[in-house]
């Protein structure tokens, strides 16, 4: 079981937005630390959040047209008058265009604004502007500062945080990338009432995921709220992204560049990479893909002699109580064995897999015996991951 990092602390004096309550928490990285703030309705007043944090020359954002049509009047009434020559790059909507046609394209709007060492990048949207933006911030003028709004639950409980960033190519997910914190965080958990029910549901297995890794008591929240948070409950998201985030953000402080105990954040993501990989990013949204692939850890867990069936059984069914997820039917398991051994976690080519002892206790393994596990994945396939 992980031990809170006593340097991971949220502030004493809570700041006030209107009459909501903005969280802070504080992720330790000596002259790489950053802010993460989460509160309902700061987007509102992101231009003075930005300002405070040191912001002043216009920023330039890597945004998509979905998120600028949902929520990007409310970014840019804020902003203005304080930022009046702003410049926006619209990319594509998806996992699939994060590439490196479209790292390009950033590039081409950093240098059309004549961008330089001054310049930062606002990455707004989900997962996969925060992942590209970041990347693009770490390599232009070999490096700019850049702030994660995130409006998905997926990037506001996972990918905003962490500093990750990165491009995906067709040998594998994230296979070209750097460690790139971001300057400050700010998730508003209202802008999650536009997400469709996929992209709620994606986030929420992510969620999972830092329970079932950490905090027992976090799987118990999600199971009695799951409603409220379908729902978009304001004080249940603004609950399920603070805890997610601090799991993510104790580790990240203890080890930002997956020497070891980061990779426990990998849950699920051995055989859900891999899955992403093999249908071309096209039929699985991440945190559906990486819920398939926690179902495939938990079984290939169980093949192996831990955790408790019980527990097996609680977490499976967590999982199918969220969204019906879309069918592992003509997956070939030699597709999914190819990329799983192409990805960036296989070192050396030992195969290192993530497993849980017990609900909120993980354990790295790295002894991983390849013919049990791709002969387990022909079944899991088979069976479209049912676990008994």
């Amino acid at each position: 079981m992980l031990r809170r990092a006593a340097l991971l602390r949220e502030s004493l004096a809570d700041m006030r937005v209107g009459k909501r309550v903005m969280k802070t928490l504080f992720v330790d990285l000596e002259k790489r630390s950053y802010k993460i703030h989460v509160g309902n309705g700061i987007l509102r007043s992101i231009g003075d959040h930005l300002i405070e944090h040191g912001f002043t020359a216009p920023p330039i954002v890597v945004t998509n047209s979905t998120v600028l049509r949902l929520h990007g009047r409310t970014l840019l009434r804020s902003i203005k008058g304080k930022a009046d020559d702003l410049h926006i790059v619209r990319i594509g909507d998806g996992e699939r265009f994060k590439n490196q046609a479209t790292l390009w394209k950033i590039y081409s709007g950093l240098f059309k604004a004549r961008a330089d060492r001054s310049s930062w990048i606002l990455a707004f949207g989900g997962g996969v502007v925060g992942d590209i933006a970041g990347f693009a911030a770490a390599t232009f003028m070999r490096g700019i500062p850049y702030v994660n709004i995130p409006t998905t639950l997926l990037a506001q409980v996972d990918s905003a945080v962490g500093g990750k960033v990165g491009i995906n190519v067709p040998q594998g997910k994230n296979l070209i990338g750097a460690f790139h914190q971001p300057a400050a965080v700010f998730s508003d958990p209202g802008t999650l009432r536009t997400l469709p029910s996929r992209e709620l549901a994606a986030g929420i297995y992510e969620v999972i995921k830092c329970g079932a890794i950490h905090s027992e008591s976090l799987i118990g929240y999600v199971e009695k709220h799951l409603g409220r948070i379908l729902k978009c409950d304001p004080l249940a998201l603004q609950h399920i992204v603070l805890e997610s985030c601090r799991i993510k953000a104790d580790v990240v402080a203890r080890d930002e560049r997956e020497n070891d105990l980061r990779m426990i954040l990998n849950y699920g993501h051995t055989v859900g990479h891999a899955l992403e990989a093999a249908t071309s990013y096209r039929r699985f949204k991440h945190g559906e893909a990486i819920a398939w692939g926690m179902l495939a850890a938990l079984g290939y867990g169980r093949e192996l002699g831990f955790l408790e069936l019980e527990d097996i059984h609680r977490i499976s069914a967590l999982i199918h109580r969220v969204e019906t997820l879309p069918p592992l039917s003509g997956i070939s398991v030699e597709d999914v064995w190819v990329a799983l051994v192409r990805d960036k976690k296989a070192r050396s080519g030992n195969i290192s897999m993530v497993l849980l002892r017990d609900l909120g206790d993980s354990m790295i393994r790295k002894d991983i015996d390849a013919s049990l596990l791709k002969r387990y994945l022909q079944q899991f396939l088979s069976a479209s991951g049912d676990l008994g």
